[in-house]
């Protein structure tokens, strides 16, 4: 028993590898406060056997695998599978990254999906993202994935009975037309996969919507209970809302303004998506807002 781990930031790096298999050395800091010296930590649990590396990952030792089973830790035996071994690094690094979030929770596929079938077969969603309590169906397209695997997302996010909130990350978004992403769910956000969107998805349900309009339109337009927009004055204004691309929304603004040749839409966001949103909805009026200073991060707590 003494060489088991008595610090509980290196319990649940322990705790996640047994979940996620693998660990990226790089992705440790996530699992450490101070970012200073958890290399030699890391090291240390090495040298105990607790953890092994292989090439650029953190796997399990063989006192590993016993304090894991002592402790009834959720355990997952590794893989070893060289096809589905890129798929594993990705979910664990996409694991680790909100590991320490307030926000968010993540639950990866294998603890979903039966892990006899693997990716090749089976529905090929990454895992659920809890935000703030609310569920987000998420898959991840790299620049690897084919024009097929593509199509063989968008065939299972259209028979998908449980979840009407989807978010699909791409590595590369100039590859994809988002209008094949407009599937008939509540919600379907496609963002880039990149760390800045990463960050920002844990304050998707954050942001003082109220300040923001508050400020723009000083009280002069309410909750809409219209599905393509967020605001409105239920005469002549309505007012839309993208933090992220959310191609059901632009779907839906797209039917009222072909429905409502003599209207118009006002739609709020941010600078990095107004271009893209421009290619879809080019008649809108736009209003470019930082929404750094609309959140408040210190009281971002989950429930």
């Amino acid at each position: 028993m003494n060489c088991f781990p008595n610090n509980q930031e290196e319990k649940n790096l322990i705790e996640f590898i047994a979940r996620y298999q693998y660990l990226n050395v790089n992705d440790a800091k996530y699992f450490f406060k101070s970012k200073s010296y958890y290399q030699k930590r890391i090291s240390n649990l090495v040298a105990k056997g607790i953890l092994r590396r292989t090439k650029l990952n953190l796997v399990l030792g063989k006192i590993g695998v016993e304090y894991a089973k002592m402790f009834n830790l959720k355990y997952s035996k590794m893989n070893r599978n060289v096809k589905y071994l890129p798929r594993l690094l990705y979910l664990s690094n996409f694991g680790a990254f909100f590991y320490d979030s307030n926000t968010i929770k993540f639950k990866p596929s294998f603890e979903i999906k039966d892990k006899q079938i693997f990716t090749t077969i089976a529905r090929r969603f990454i895992g659920i993202l809890e935000i703030n309590g609310i569920e987000y169906l998420t898959y991840h397209i790299s620049e690897e994935n084919d024009n097929r695997y593509l199509a063989n997302i968008l065939y299972d996010v259209q028979k998908e009975k449980k979840y009407k909130n989807i978010i699909i990350l791409i590595d590369n978004l100039k590859r994809v037309n988002i209008n094949e992403f407009s599937l008939g769910m509540n919600h379907v956000l496609v963002l880039e996969d990149t760390q800045e969107n990463r960050e920002k998805l844990k304050y998707l349900h954050s942001i003082r919507w109220s300040k923001i309009i508050n400020d723009l339109y000083k009280n002069k337009v309410y909750f809409s209970e219209y599905n393509f927009c967020d605001y409105t004055d239920n005469k002549s204004k309505y007012v839309a809302t993208f933090y992220f691309i959310d191609t059901e929304k632009i779907n839906r603004i797209k039917y009222f303004l072909r429905e409502n040749k003599n209207r118009n839409i006002d739609i709020i966001c941010c600078s990095e998506i107004v271009g893209e949103i421009k290619k879809q909805l080019p008649t809108a009026n736009y209003i470019i807002v930082n929404y750094e200073k609309y959140i408040d991060k210190e009281r971002n707590i989950y429930g």
